[in-house]
């Protein structure tokens, strides 16, 4: 947990001259202080150094060097590995490291450990030239740091006393006796000569001015400081009561601040000079240091009195007057028509001022006494309510009592456009009209403000939300939903808009025209979301005071919004409707005094808070020894990789908002896991657990003031495990598909050798039965007609030679039993099984011609058939249709062709197909014009059905030549 940083007081001297101002006598300014019960190990602050991260790097006296991000301080010593305690100067590289000169050398802090770079003799300076490089002073010797070494260099071997840069990064150094030199590709060049009367000074440090170019202030130790400008040198700054000179400074305003034994100085641009010291809200001590940071904030180390960040004077206090301590909680602020101001308190009654003095108002009803508020109608009459005393009147010339007091006090009074005086109560409102007293009561909650709006309408705020009257009636059917079960406080109306002062809930604003509503909190940048009350100044500013200070809000015409404004970060605890806005100005009673703000100040751009992610710690799921911690020190653009058992992660980062620290508020988002942006927390540390496999990144920015910074982002990717990847996720896909498959093939390949087993079986029973009946047939059938052939022979001998007709018959019987003997062979051969090859069918093709062409002159020769055919199992249909398309062929060559040779060759292609031609020597035919016979018509129909090519070819007077390409079903 930060320490709570506990802010000086400054003691005001209040003087209110002249009618109609407030000018001060003795004006004090406001500084926060910072000093020993603030954290600070030493009050002695010798230097100032701003880091990349918006950090302030402080050196004490004697003492180590200590980072302070504006809430708390952190200090690193000569126990941590620094050189020595007494640290003279600070810088940092481009690698974010920090470079400490030290009396004993120059020690560097990388990722938390400091070492010794350069051990030697003390280093005074230390300064990042525009190119990132270390340059430095060691006893009067100018040095650059390159690759992790010092290289000294020399200047005509003379004595350098200072060095610094300009605003765009130019280094330039101090030359004892001669002048200026200009670093410029890597050479030190004269700048500027120096008149002898300034040589022979003890020159401290040079300083180019911000906005005037080639104006340069040389800070002398004894003798002040002087300018230079266009080459003259004049004196700038030097009071006779000074004797050492020890900084000197340029706001971004251009003003110039000088630091010395006696207090800091303000010199302004018409060169009016101002003394902070203990009068006036700083310290009479020596200034050490002065240092304008990056959001424009004054710093000033005080020799014992710690370190003083300037507030400006935008808010002035006034809380004490010619020695009399006014310092009381003021309730009530009105100007009544001789622009006398009236002041309630809290517990010392009524004050007024007219101009000149400020005295104690002696009514015994005010003596000592609570008032609860102070108000001036138009008529610019004086209203107090006292506790325990009723309502008073001032009319210029008496006081006068109005209500007599009752039960519970009136904390609120408003005048209507009819000039009726409308006053709360507790529990109801009161309405008072020529010399008239009208109650009204019923409302839904305690009554704390109120509001006239037209001529018959009036907004009553409660505890509880907003209640409208209408004609002195409640109307219950009006309700503003923002505004439900919320505690109000006061309210004005801005243009169109209401503007309602809450307690705890910031500021809402209704516009009455389209009746939408906006709130306005701490994220927006409100000092504090309770809001006490609301005033408008002459530039139609609104002013709120909240329990944390006080804000200025400007409408925005073109984004229809109010805009937050704390330039100040003015801590104090305002009262409620205690404000008014005199002589352009703001006045504001707060617990303790009034505070007077300065409305004709021009608005300063706001600087942004900075943000950094400091460190990502991950931790593994199972094995805490697996912890680990990754330091992003500015790397948040990289990506890191995370196994997916280190899925916890602990990201802590720090805003820094030196303006206001106090303001600092933050938003994250995890992208890949939330939607939008938290709401504004103070938290700086988030932890995920548990967080899925995936690419994430995590944003963080900080708000304070309305402001928001950039966004710093950490992205990281969690592995998952191989069996949550994409590619095992595919291959375990594929491989259940494939086990699918797997199965579903097994089973079917089971069924087909099922089948196939079956049909196994029962070609195996085909083969027995037709192995069965071919020897049935022929032990049957065969013996028959060979009984039938030898009995027609034993017939033909006996029947006599003169019956020739019964010879014939007998012949004929003969012959047809030999023809059916013939047929029956061919029957068995074709039932035999082993006939169901390519081999045995192309024999049996053979044989077929070769008995066929027998005795008939023709020549007849088969080539090609191998015994390797015999491994080729052919169907039965296959073979049947495949001998009757060669028998068809040879008969019709026997009859028709007239041929004397017909070959037939059996040839094998490269396409798996056997292709057999069947070529004659005969007459030949001419395929265009000889009628087609059935027989050539069955060879074709032959050939579809066991899925073969038939193709012809014939010439007149050379013969045919027929081709049957078949690919053969093999079958096992």
């Amino acid at each position: 947990m930060y320490s709570k940083l506990s802010i000086i007081k400054i003691n005001v001297i209040v003087s209110f001259i002249l009618l109609f101002s407030l000018k001060l006598l003795a004006q004090s300014y406001n500084f926060t202080n910072y000093s020993l019960k603030d954290g600070l190990p030493q009050s002695q602050v010798m230097v100032i150094y701003q880091a990349k991260d918006n950090t302030l790097w402080l050196w004490y006296f004697w003492w180590s060097p200590v980072i302070f991000d504006g809430r708390q301080f952190t200090s690193y010593s000569k126990a941590d590995g620094l050189g020595s305690n007494s640290v003279n100067c600070i810088a940092q590289d481009n690698q974010n490291h920090m470079l400490f000169g030290t009396e004993t050398g120059i020690s560097i802090l990388k990722r938390g450990k400091i070492s010794t770079l350069f051990s030697g003799k003390g280093v005074s300076h230390l300064l990042k030239d525009r190119r990132g490089t270390i340059w430095g002073l060691s006893d009067g010797k100018l040095f650059k740091i390159e690759k992790g070494k010092v290289v000294f260099y020399t200047i005509g071997n003379k004595s350098i006393q200072t060095l610094n840069r300009d605003s765009s990064g130019n280094l330039y150094v101090i030359v004892s006796g001669t002048g200026i030199y200009q670093l410029k590709n890597n050479n030190w060049l004269i700048y500027q000569e120096l008149p002898p009367a300034i040589n022979i000074l003890a020159i401290r440090k040079i300083l180019f001015d911000r906005f005037i170019k080639d104006k340069i202030y040389l800070l002398t130790a004894h003798t002040g400081i002087y300018e230079l400008d266009k080459g003259k040198v004049k004196l700038f700054f030097r009071k006779k009561s000074i004797d050492t000179y020890f900084s000197v400074a340029q706001d971004h305003h251009g003003n110039m601040w000088v630091g010395s034994e006696k207090g800091a100085y303000l010199i302004n641009k018409r060169n009016s000079i101002l003394n902070f010291n203990a009068e006036n809200g700083l310290s009479d001590n020596q200034i050490n240091e002065i240092f304008s940071d990056a959001e424009n904030n004054i710093w000033i180390s005080s020799f014992s009195d710690g370190i003083y960040k300037y507030e400006g004077d935008a808010f002035i206090r006034y809380n004490r007057f010619k020695g009399k301590n006014l310092a009381y909680p003021i309730s009530g602020i009105a100007a009544d028509k001789h622009d006398h101001l009236w002041f309630g308190t809290f517990n010392k009654g009524v004050f007024k001022y007219d101009g000149t003095n400020v005295e104690n108002v002696d009514v015994p009803a005010f003596k000592d006494k609570k008032i609860y508020f102070v108000y001036a109608d138009k008529a610019r009459n004086i209203w107090f309510s006292t506790y325990g005393k009723g309502v008073w009147k001032y009319d210029g010339q008496k006081f006068s009592q109005v209500l007599k007091p009752e039960k519970f006090d009136n904390s609120s009074i408003a005048e209507d456009e009819k000039g009726g005086i409308w006053i709360n109560g507790l529990l109801s409102s009161t309405y008072l009209k020529d010399g008239k007293m009208e109650k009204i009561s019923g409302f839904d909650g305690y009554l704390s403000c109120i509001y006239p709006l037209g001529k018959d309408s009036v907004f009553i705020g409660t505890s509880n939300g907003i209640t409208l009257l209408k004609n002195k009636k409640i109307d219950r059917t009006f309700h503003i939903k923002a505004l439900s079960g919320v505690y109000l406080l006061s309210i004005i109306k801005h243009g169109d808009n209401l503007i309602f002062a809450t307690l705890g809930d910031g500021i809402i604003t209704w516009n009455v025209k389209t009746k939408s509503t906006n709130r306005y909190v701490i994220a927006n940048g409100l000092n504090s979301n309770d809001i006490y009350s609301l005033a408008t100044d002459r530039e139609n500013n609104v002013w709120a005071g909240t329990g944390r200070g006080i804000n200025k809000l400007t409408f925005n015409k073109q984004q229809q919004n109010y805009e937050v404004f704390r330039d100040q970060p003015l801590i104090v605890e305002c009262n409620q409707n205690a404000i008014i806005n005199y002589k352009n100005s703001i006045l504001v009673g707060t617990i303790n005094g009034l505070i007077q703000c300065k409305t004709n100040l021009l608005t300063e751009s706001k600087k942004k808070p900075f943000i950094h992610i400091q460190q990502v710690s991950v931790f593994h799921k199972n094995d805490r020894a697996k912890d680990f911690s990754i330091d992003v020190n500015g790397k948040g653009d990289q990506f890191y990789k995370l196994n997916y058992s280190q899925n916890h992660i602990s990201i802590s980062f720090k805003g820094v908002y030196l303006t206001n620290p106090e303001n600092v508020l933050y938003r994250y988002k995890l992208v890949g896991i939330d939607n939008d942006f938290s709401k504004p927390i103070p938290n700086t540390e988030i932890e995920y657990s548990a967080i899925r496999p995936g690419s994430y990144t995590f944003q963080v920015y900080t708000i304070a003031n309305g402001q928001q910074s950039e966004i710093e982002q950490f992205s990281f990717t969690i592995v998952p495990p191989y069996y949550d990847t994409v590619i095992f996720k595919i291959v375990a896909f594929l491989v259940l598909i494939f086990l699918i498959w797997l199965i579903f093939y097994l089973i079917f390949k089971t069924r087909e050798r099922k089948k196939y087993q079956l049909e196994k079986l029962k070609l195996k029973e085909q083969e027995k039965i037709r192995k069965q009946t071919a020897e049935d047939f022929h032990d049957d059938i065969g013996n028959k007609l060979t009984r039938i052939n030898v009995l027609s022979e034993i017939l033909d001998k006996k029947v006599p030679e003169t019956s020739k007709e019964q010879k014939e018959l007998i012949s004929l019987i003969r012959e047809n039993a030999g023809l059916l003997y013939t047929g029956t062979k061919d029957i068995l051969w074709a039932l035999d099984p082993h006939s169901d090859n390519l081999f045995e069918i192309l024999l049996h093709i053979k044989n077929f011609g070769i008995d066929l062409f027998q005795n008939t002159g023709i020549t007849f020769k088969m080539e090609g058939v191998l015994s390797k055919y015999q491994k080729l199992h052919l169907s039965m249909e296959f073979n049947r249709n495949f001998t009757l398309i060669f028998k068809e062929m040879l008969n019709n060559v026997l009859k028709h062709a007239e041929a004397t040779q017909v070959l037939i060759m059996v040839i094998e292609t490269e396409h798996d197909t056997i292709n057999i031609l069947t070529t004659d020597d005969g007459k030949g035919f001419d395929i265009e014009t000889v009628q087609r016979g059935r027989g050539l018509s069955n060879i074709q129909m032959r050939c579809k059905r066991i899925k073969s090519t038939f193709q012809i070819s014939s010439i007149k007077g050379k013969g045919t030549t027929t081709t049957i390409s078949t690919r053969i079903p093999v079958t096992k």
